[in-house]
């Protein structure tokens, strides 16, 4: 069997700081080579602007845009070695004027290569509604359902016949943005808004923006963090399997299942292949890590400015900031060495108990819907992992699973949600681990009134306190719902958890007509805030978690 596979080593804690990945050749290939496969044509050629080089350095260095993501999106008027020798002609390129009429004349506006498109399958009276009695519930689902129309998209043709011109990766579907600065696909967010997609009925847009995503592994292994050629050093979650199974489950199709099972256990080997730093062999565990060593496109000045103020090798801060946000939680305190600064972050040196319970749920689903010999073999896989987390992520002490990391060889000081979340939800807890947890959970400082906050500690970090996640919500919601088959008093704090959630949402819809990217779980109808960039709305997963607790609870 692939080395993924083999059986795990029973080692003391010291000796757990080994399993680091190291930098021998294979390292070296793997950055140059891995994180581009399939790059060798019009996309590596886009990348030349878009994801390395002069062009790139001297904009974003200027701050040209008060947002870096707004550049990188911008498609090129021309191929991108015309753009890039008219930019050697340029006399000065610390010009910030000079540098800003360039772009003007060089590059199309931001979104230009996407089109408004109406989903054939959207009905003004989704199935969701027939759930609901509430006639002010019913009327906010209605809301919530026409925001599809809003947020669905779809690429010109131009990106299929001139990719080299456009930082976005084409795609053959039309696909439902998250909202705000995000006009592209992302990966882990996808999850929660084909929820919300099925329950309303628009079954054959939830499949084509699934059927995107896995487009991505069939071209390039993995699914990338988002949409575009400057997220191809990482992905996110590896929350694909979910989203077949959601759609299998509402609309069983074996024919389709079996062809597209294949493609993730493609992404599943991306994500055990320890030469690209993901998969620790002596620990059988996995963690985030990008072998990109450079500021990533979208977030230049920010990350020039943290690297900045570390004290370490710039090199290195590139990396871990790209782990980081690998981890679909960038950023939090969880990632960073002493908890506060951003110029501290080894997100690659924290084992994560939630990526390796994302991770087992795809072993468990996989030896579920493959067949033999092939489902044995992710059997004996999940079994593994759920071995070596119970031996390393959970603690004794503390009650609860904790991420470790591998640089104090300690388990982390933060309290964070996806400590009781992500096991409960994958299942994970053993015999007498269930109560324990949920006394913990309830004594943990997380459950406040607007819902459960990320983390205990405040910061200036949007995955901390006071934000509250929607897709975090629902995963200790339904993770509670499946802990009170054996601790009844779970199934009260996943109704309680779901009515505060959804009181928060429905007045800050009432009070600001729209749906938050986050909240504030601290204050009942507010937006959350910190971050790198201004709070968004649209938004998709938030639409969808709504979405799947009202059809839970919406009579209540």
């Amino acid at each position: 069997e692939p080395c993924c596979f083999s059986q795990p080593k029973n080692l003391p804690v010291l000796a757990m700081a080994s399993a680091m990945p190291t930098m021998p050749l294979c390292w070296l290939m793997a950055v140059l080579v891995v994180p581009v496969l399939g790059l060798t044509g019009p996309a590596a050629r886009a990348c030349q602007v878009f994801c390395e080089g002069d062009l790139l350095d001297a904009v974003q260095r200027q701050r040209i845009f008060a947002d870096g993501k707004t550049f990188v999106d911008r498609p090129l008027r021309s191929d991108p070695e015309d753009v890039l020798e008219a930019f050697e002609s340029l006399s000065n390129h610390s010009d910030a004027q000079a540098l800003k009429d360039f772009v003007e004349l060089h590059f199309e506006v931001e979104g230009h290569e996407l089109e408004a498109f109406a989903p054939s399958d959207f009905s003004p009276k989704p199935p969701i509604l027939e759930k609901i009695q509430n006639e002010g519930l019913k009327s906010w689902a209605l809301g919530l359902h026409e925001l599809w129309k809003d947020l669905c998209r779809r690429q010109k043709p131009a990106v299929r016949r001139f990719p080299q011109r456009y930082s976005a990766l084409p795609q053959r579907h039309p696909v439902v943005i998250p909202g705000g600065r995000f006009r592209e696909t992302y990966y882990w967010d996808t999850y929660w808004i084909v929820r919300g997609l099925l329950l309303s009925g628009m079954n054959e847009t939830a499949r084509g923006v699934v059927e995107n995503l896995l487009d991505y592994v069939r071209d390039f292994g993995f699914v990338p963090n988002g949409g575009r050629v400057y997220y191809l050093d990482r992905s996110q979650p590896p929350m694909l399997m979910e989203m077949v199974n959601a759609i299998d489950e509402a609309h069983p199709d074996e024919t389709w299942l079996q062809e597209v099972l294949p493609v993730i256990e493609k992404e599943y080997v991306f994500w055990m292949n320890s030469t690209l730093g993901h998969f620790l062999p002596s620990l059988q565990l996995n963690v985030y890590f990008s072998n990109a060593q450079s500021p990533r496109p979208e977030s230049y000045f920010e990350d020039l400015a943290t690297a900045k103020a570390a004290k370490r090798p710039k090199a290195e801060v590139y990396r871990s900031i790209r782990s980081g946000a690998e981890s679909g939680w960038d950023f939090s305190s969880r990632w960073l060495g002493d908890g506060e600064h951003l110029s501290t972050i080894q997100a690659e040196k924290v084992v994560p108990v939630d990526l390796n319970c994302v991770l087992l749920r795809m072993e468990r689903l996989l030896s579920r819907h493959l067949r033999q010999p092939r489902a044995a073999r992710y059997a004996r896989a999940a079994e593994r992992r759920s071995r070596a987390m119970q031996r390393l992520l959970w603690s004794e002490d503390l009650g609860s699973f904790r991420d470790f990391r591998l640089d104090t060889l300690k388990h982390s000081e933060i309290v964070s949600i996806s400590d009781f979340a992500a096991p409960l939800w994958a299942g994970l807890p053993e015999a007498d681990q269930g109560l324990r947890l949920l006394k913990q959970l309830e004594h943990s400082g997380l459950l406040q009134m607007g819902g459960a906050s990320t983390t205990t500690r405040k910061s200036e970090q949007q995955w901390d306190a006071p934000n509250a996640w929607a897709p975090l919500q629902l995963m200790l919601i339904e993770g509670l719902e499946d802990l009170a088959s054996h601790v009844p008093d779970a199934m009260v704090l996943a109704e309680d958890l779901s009515q505060k959630w959804l009181r928060n949402c429905f007045e800050a819809w009432q009070k600001h007509k729209a749906m938050f990217e986050k909240y504030d779980a601290y204050r009942v109808g507010e937006g959350g805030g910190g971050g790198e960039y201004t709070p968004q709305t649209g938004f998709g997963w938030s639409n969808g978690v709504a979405m799947v607790l009202l059809a839970k609870n919406g009579n209540r």
